[in-house]
């Protein structure tokens, strides 16, 4: 009876088997994105088993031994996962959307890639295509306002000016810049990319993410990586382009030729002096006289005084040399693709871009030709993994800079604009110049020539074909003998080498502008840096743990820098096409002007080891610690090496099973904390010895016996004893998502302090040498940063708005040097002044130094009344109504140097940053804003100092001219005085700002074109940059990165070149 039981169970048990598998089947299908182009390498799996299969080159897949009751998930990198009913169906086609936050979503960091979910310190991931849209001229400006931390300031507006861009505050007076990382090769910037080569940056803003660069790394890493192919792809091409029209956002008006006598006339008159005879002024041109017949400087005076008669009022020089509507076009063009063992990506663009200063007299503006490669190659492999792959990333660009002067008040040609009188015409048909330039007007101001003359014979030939270009990139070899062993060998390069010639002409347009002799130069420049990288990693799981581990070396060499050139007078020819130095009178042999040197001769770099470890418990806990160390040929022997940690940890509360079910509302949170210390190593190769420099004579021995001929002499002071710069960091965050993934938030905090700062010492004259390196100094940046955003959608349409903010605190904790000071450069606002700027311990980086005021002196009562503390007497013999009230801070009865104080700030408090934007059916629209508050410029558009017959803008109409008219700017006056001479809050204005950076309307024409094979896609769309700034700031720009020659200083505003409002039209097509 039992046997015929078991058989009875047996048989019963194969009929139902077989039932089951004859209800299995194959389902097929094709996965595609929302653009309806293919996804090879997505996962389809059978829910909770270990039966699946990848989408093929074409999107499609087959999976068999599903039941009816079985489930597919189909996830893919970057996608929302889906997970389906099999049912009755043997074909399921899915469209997978792109994830507003993937947990699967991989981020690079420092020397290879992370889950996002995993990472325990402080990055930020920013995507290419959205640093594209933004239509930016260089990539970096591209993140202003949208990355928290990362404060981004335009040097200028003029083309190829670039950036300035510093992480989580001034960590030095030294090179605050991050270190550029791009394809594993350290550059100086990444200005030579365009955006559209760009795949994704990420920012490293911590200490424990940037440890793992060591001695670079004090001021952040940024890593961009370039486009890359995909496996298992089909050929794709893009192409971008967009032309646009530039114009001055927002411009000065100095005064016309009327207010401009009528204020000088008053400057007189509160003198006690008549005003000025203009008519005999302007025909007292002795110089034109002098050197041309017919009196023919009394003829400019005579017509230029008809003209004014007429009503002419005179000449805006600023309108002169602006560019009414400067183009800026862009042209890219992008292959990307790969087959099962290769991937590929080229991409060509070209950038063109004209100046809105300058633009129709010189040519000026910029022009970059960039050219990618990036390619890999599977050439050993087996069922499981790949064995070995070979592959190169390499970049060459090449560009041409046309500029105008955009520095001090000497090198300034908006400077020039805004301070030359307007009696003068631009132009006068009788000028004795080649070009129609009108002379100087001799009786008025010798020293005032003409800002279109000086900026044409400044720069125009100063650009005859120069070139520059940059090629970087490696090659590397990854081996994988074992899955998940993984040795890599890079070997990098960044290069860089160009040439230039420029012709001098000749030129005479007064006492103080002429130019007998012309003259031809020539240079040629030569430079490459090396680094060889070499890294083994291994990755593991054993149950629940899971641990990577990396260890490697890396070498990088300073291996050539070479420049050469020559210039000298007296070409043969006069002509600027034949402007070489073949080409000058070699008689002379004295007047030959050479150089030539290979800075990197004595060699130079760094040998470094690193090694990271990466822990992870259930991807619940999480650990992760490194360290490097660096060994410099920048310091001496026993300061050389330097050692860099870092430690983090991270804790995922949503895998607790008690967060395990919180019904849809916080899907994801993570705390994470992190300590770590970077170095910095930015000074020159062996710059702790000396050098030998020549002196021609040499020493004096006595006062009549000097050594004949070159004499040695050392270059410097020596100092074995500079080291390395340190910055320390903890920090604190939190990242969370709740809603589906719907709303987004992070949250930092930190605390950065810089140690040991690399500064050039003071020393006296009589040291006989240059000034030595030494550690001299601390600081301290405190902050938090937070980025809050939401990303849904109501059917068709999809919106999303980012707002992200960043606080930062920045205090200097020591100077070493006996008062804890380190004074800025002097005659920055005007000739003969005293700096501005200043890093004192227990302030703020290059804050502003001055005299505090206390408005205007009104009345004779307000003047009498304005008398010393200490014996009732006029602070001043002079004193009057329409002066600056000066505050006695230490009220001793006596304003001097001790009455000084920190004034303002050129850094911001709080930088903010807000991201809007909204799609239905393929139309969208975007905008960008970011925002500096708790900043103030220093504004001053006159060299008072040096004469007071230059231009003011209309802002002298808030002169004080009467009891009650101005309390901010003093009285008018035509000699020297201390209301403008001395430095204090009257220059210096609030410039909090908040700019529409972006506004985009486009539409989307892949689902209305489905039908046409050739493209998969078609994007036209209208945008504006610089569309408008609110502010109370009253010159052209309250975005001022200029702080003459001192780089921690900032906020100085001669006359900047201003950032331009460009509107733009432009389309891509895909292929």
């Amino acid at each position: 009876m039992m046997l015929k039981f078991k058989f009875l169970i047996i048989t019963l048990v194969m009929v139902c088997a077989q039932n089951v598998l004859g209800q299995t089947k194959t389902i097929t299908g094709l996965v595609s994105d929302e653009a309806g182009l293919p996804l090879p390498g997505v996962t389809v799996v059978v829910q909770g088993t270990v039966n699946g299969t990848t989408t093929d080159f074409d999107g499609n897949y087959s999976i068999g031994n599903v039941g009816p009751e079985d489930r597919l998930v189909y996830t893919y990198i970057g996608m929302v996962s889906q997970t389906l009913n099999v049912g009755q169906q043997t074909t399921i086609n899915v469209t997978l959307l792109e994830s507003y936050e993937s947990l699967e979503e991989v981020v690079v960091v420092g020397y290879g890639v992370q889950k996002k979910a995993l990472t325990t310190g402080a990055n930020l991931n920013v995507k290419g295509e959205d640093i594209a849209e933004l239509n930016t001229s260089t990539a970096m400006g591209a993140l202003q306002g949208v990355a928290p931390g990362v404060s981004v300031t335009r040097n200028n507006g003029e083309p190829g000016a670039g950036t300035k861009v510093t992480i989580r505050g001034l960590g030095t007076i030294g090179n605050s810049s991050p270190l550029y990382i791009v394809d594993g090769v350290a550059v100086g910037n990444i200005d030579y990319l365009n955006s559209s080569d760009i795949q994704s940056i990420d920012v490293l803003k911590d200490a424990a993410s940037a440890a793992i660069y060591g001695s670079r790394a004090a001021n952040g890493v940024v890593l961009v990586t370039t486009h890359k192919g995909r496996q298992g792809s089909k050929a794709q091409i893009q192409y971008d382009s967009y032309y646009g029209i530039q114009k001055i956002y927002k411009n000065l008006s100095p005064l016309n030729a009327q207010e401009y006598m009528y204020i000088m006339d008053e400057g007189r008159v509160n003198d006690g002096l008549e005003p000025n005879d203009w008519e005999a002024i302007l025909q007292n041109n002795n110089w034109l006289n002098n050197n041309y017949p017919n009196d023919l400087g009394t003829a400019l005076g005579s017509e230029i005084w008809g003209m004014l008669q007429n009503g002419w009022e005179g000449t805006n020089w600023i309108d002169e040399m602006s560019t009414k509507s400067a183009p800026v076009t862009s042209h890219s063009v992008n292959i990307t693709g790969g087959g099962e063992d290769s991937t590929y990506a080229f991409g060509v663009s070209y950038l063109d871009q004209t100046g809105i200063i300058g633009g129709n007299i010189i040519d000026a503006g910029y022009k970059r030709l960039t050219a990618r490669m990036n390619t890999e190659f599977v050439l050993f492999k087996n069922d499981d993994h790949s064995i070995l792959t070979i592959g190169e990333n390499l970049t060459y660009t090449n560009s041409e800079y046309r500029g105008v002067a955009t520095g001090n008040i000497y090198w300034n040609d908006l400077h020039n604009a805004l301070v030359q009188n307007p009696l003068m015409p631009a132009y006068w048909d009788k000028s004795p110049d080649a070009n129609g330039f009108t002379p100087t007007l001799d009786g008025l101001a010798n020293d005032q020539a003409n800002p279109l003359a000086v900026m044409f014979y400044r720069s125009n030939y100063s650009n005859l074909g120069n070139k520059d270009n940059t090629l970087v990139g490696n090659v590397y070899m990854e081996l994988e003998p074992i899955e998940d062993l993984k040795f890599r060998s890079s070997y990098g390069l960044d290069s860089w080498f160009g040439h230039g010639r420029s012709w001098t002409p000749t030129f005479a347009l007064g006492v103080l502008f002429s130019n007998a002799n012309d003259g031809a130069s020539q240079y040629q420049y030569l430079g490459a840096n090396l680094t060889w990288t070499n890294t083994l990693t291994y990755e593991r799981t054993f149950g629940d743990h899971n641990i990577n581990a990396l260890i490697g070396n890396e070498v990088y060499k300073n291996q050539i820098n070479n420049s050469v050139g020559g210039s000298m007078a007296n070409t043969r020819f006069g002509l600027p096409e034949y402007a070489y130095l073949n080409n000058v009178d070699k008689t002379d042999v004295n007047s030959i002007n050479t150089f030539g040197a290979d800075y990197a001769a004595g060699g130079g770099g760094l040998l470094s080891y690193i090694a990271r470890a990466q822990y992870d418990y259930k991807e619940k806990y999480l650990l992760s610690a490194t360290m490097r160390a660096d060994g410099s040929s920048n310091f001496a022997k026993g300061n050389r090496w330097g050692y860099f940690p870092s430690v983090s940890a991270g804790w995922i509360l949503t895998n607790e099973d008690f967060l395990s079910n919180n019904s849809g509302v916080l899907d994801f949170a993570k705390f994470r904390g992190s300590w770590g210390q970077n170095g910095n190593q930015s000074i020159d190769n062996f710059i702790y010895s000396s050098n030998i420099a020549y002196l021609n004579p040499g020493y004096y021995f006595g006062d009549t016996k000097p050594i004949s001929g070159a004499t040695a002499v050392p270059a410097r002071v020596t100092n074995p004893d500079v080291t390395w710069e340190t910055s320390e960091q903890l920090n604190f965050g939190l990242d969370a998502r709740f809603f589906n993934s719907r709303l987004d938030f992070t949250f930092d905090w930190y605390k950065k302090t810089t140690k040991d700062w690399l500064v050039v010492a003071p020393i006296q004259g009589t040291s006989g040498a240059g000034a030595p390196y030494i550690n001299g100094g601390d600081i301290e940046n405190t902050g938090y940063e937070l980025m809050l955003s939401w990303n849904d959608n109501i059917g068709d349409f999809k919106y999303g708005a980012t707002i992200s903010g960043a606080f930062n605190k920045n205090e200097i904790t020591k100077i070493a040097n006996s008062d804890g000071i380190i004074q800025g450069p002097s005659s920055v606002l005007s000739q003969g002044t005293a700096s501005v700027s200043r890093a004192e311990v227990g302030k703020p980086i290059g804050f502003f130094y001055g005299y505090e005021t206390d408005g205007i002196l009104q009345t004779q009562d307000e003047v009498d009344a304005y008398v010393k503390p200490t014996d009732g007497t006029p602070y001043f013999s002079d004193q009057r109504p329409g002066d600056v009230r000066f505050v006695d801070q230490n009220q001793d009865g006596v304003i001097d140097e001790s009455d000084k104080k920190m004034l303002g700030n050129p850094n911001p408090d709080f930088e903010l940053g807000i991201q809007l934007n909204a799609e239905y059916k393929g139309f969208y629209a975007n905008i960008t804003l970011s925002g500096k508050y708790g900043m103030q410029v220093m504004q001053s558009y006159r060299s008072f100092a040096d004469r007071f017959d230059q231009n003011y803008t209309t802002e002298i109409f808030g002169r004080w001219h009467g009891a009650g008219t101005s309390n901010t700017l003093p009285r008018l006056s035509s000699v020297s005085n201390r209301n403008t001479n001395w430095i204090s809050d009257i220059y210096m204005q609030d410039a909090d700002y908040l700019r529409i950076n972006n506004l985009t309307v486009g539409v989307k024409l892949g689902d209305y074109i489905s039908d046409i094979k050739l493209f998969s896609d078609i994007k036209v769309y209208a945008a504006i940059n610089n569309l408008y700034t609110f502010t109370n700031y009253t010159g052209m720009d309250p975005e001022v990165s200029f702080g003459h020659d001192a780089s921690w200083a900032s906020g100085i505003d001669l006359g900047l070149y201003p950032l331009p409002r460009t509107i733009m039209f432009g389309f891509s097509v895909d292929f």
